[in-house]
């Protein structure tokens, strides 16, 4: 199937956070869609694992390049990067570039060039989108923060530009989430923080705490190790937990400390460490103790912890239920009147009332133009299911539809079908729209 857009948004191969960042805010000022290459970056298809609704994109072997009128190319203007998208630049009209690197030999021609030497391919996007008077909601705003970020090192680099600076700032008065961007950004360590990351690693301890999931780790060092808490950060997004507490001995120095991270609200690190001496912000907290043992330290917080109220927000206080389902007989054409009918993009498909698997439109979507959408819901449905319990944190079924690259999670008590639990759940949690609200971005071609 191909898809007769006038208007379209490339970007380089293995695109990154910024690439993909300048293609959405590209697609807001033109008015285009934005494709998806062979290859993207790691961390862009973690991104898109909860965010391609949202953001979808293209595969460009569905766009007839003799539908194209105009390219619109971010964060690249080397051919070389572009070679998949040749057939439709040719073809073009009108090819307009934005970039912030420095230009080369193998330069595609344009026809418009917007070339700054920023730290951020997305920071000149986002100076027109402000120039433009164009609003953006809070998963733009995030989207072109971490672009802004990716590309300057949080605003580190030598290469970042006070204009870089300028767009952060905007972005965040736009509602950029800042939990969500340092979500999926990494950072390179030095050879003590490593080792210091790999005896947390190894010790780390996870306890669950009526389903909140908080570790502890312990390592020694023989001095204080700087960044310390960046080290403690990546072994909480590496091993998934709500928070963790990292108690540290370093021997010369005569002193423990405790370092908090937390990831999500009803764990507010700071508040607790207080508790100890320490202090903080509810997501980063530390606690420093002089003339104690590790052990000491560790018998005091593992009481402090039980001694913790926490009230997440649970599954079931955002699924959605009663559910509507479908029958496993029925056919792909009544499935599609019904997502229409309530406004949804996939439900769980039963027989005599027993959860059988998951149908989405996509599926549909799939069969359709190859086979007559007469045939049955259970010749398409996803069989092999990925459940939730409705006590389970909200937290928890964004990182099973992360990692599994799932739309939608039944809830299940006791192997009956309770709710079901969205992207656009999930969403509105990270984001804080009302759930149901309309996005701006209505795209007419399927996402991938």
């Amino acid at each position: 199937m191909t898809h007769p857009h006038e208007t379209i948004v490339v970007t380089h191969h293995n695109a990154d956070l910024d690439a993909l960042a300048s293609m959405i805010a590209a697609c807001r000022i033109y008015d285009g869609v934005a494709l998806r290459g062979r290859a993207i970056n790691p961390m862009v298809q973690r991104y898109l694992a909860l965010h391609k609704d949202e953001f979808p994109l293209i595969p460009h072997q569905r766009v007839d390049p003799a539908n194209v009128r105009r390219v619109i190319v971010v964060d690249v203007r080397d051919g070389r990067r572009l070679s998949e998208y040749n057939a439709m630049i040719d073809h073009a009209e009108e090819v307009i570039v934005w970039d912030h690197h420095p230009a080369g030999p193998h330069d595609i021609p344009a026809h418009e060039l917007h070339i700054e030497p920023t730290g951020s391919c997305a920071t000149l996007l986002v100076e027109r989108l402000i120039a433009d008077d164009i609003m953006l909601d809070a998963a733009e705003a995030t989207l072109l923060m971490l672009g802004v970020y990716t590309d300057t090192g949080r605003l580190s680099f030598d290469t970042t530009s006070p204009r870089d600076i300028d767009a952060a700032a905007h972005l965040l008065r736009s509602g950029a989430n800042l939990s969500v961007v340092s979500r999926y950004l990494e950072e390179e360590f030095t050879i003590p923080q490593r080792v210091l990351l790999a005896d947390l690693l190894e010790s780390s301890v996870e306890t669950s705490y009526d389903a909140v999931e908080i570790a502890t780790a312990h390592a020694s060092a023989p001095r204080f190790v700087r960044g310390a808490s960046k080290v403690v950060q990546r072994v909480m997004n590496i091993m998934g937990d709500d928070a963790i507490f990292a108690i540290m001995h370093f021997e010369k120095d005569k002193r423990v400390q405790i370092i908090g991270r937390s990831r999500v609200p009803y764990v507010d690190v700071g508040a607790m460490l207080r508790e100890l001496g320490g202090g903080g912000h509810p997501g980063a907290a530390a606690a420093t103790f002089k003339k104690t043992t590790p052990e000491e330290v560790s018998v005091r917080l593992a009481a402090l912890i039980e001694s913790t109220t926490l009230r997440p927000t649970r599954v079931r206080d955002m699924m959605s239920s009663p559910v509507v389902t479908v029958a496993h007989d029925a056919s792909l054409l009544e499935l599609d009147a019904m997502l229409n009918e309530f406004g949804v993009r996939g439900v769980p498909v039963t027989r005599d009332g027993v959860l059988q698997g998951m149908i989405s439109r996509r599926d549909i979507d799939a069969v359709r133009g190859k086979s007559d959408l007469s045939i049955p819901v259970a010749s398409s449905m996803t069989h092999e299911l990925i459940t939730i319990a409705p006590n389970e944190p909200i937290e928890d079924a964004l990182e099973l539809m992360t990692r599994h690259d799932i739309g939608r999670l039944p809830v299940l008590v006791d192997g009956l079908l309770v709710g079901v639990i969205s992207r656009s759940d999930i969403l509105s949690k990270l984001y804080g729209a009302p759930k149901g609200c309309p996005t701006r971005r209505q795209v007419t071609a399927d996402a991938p």
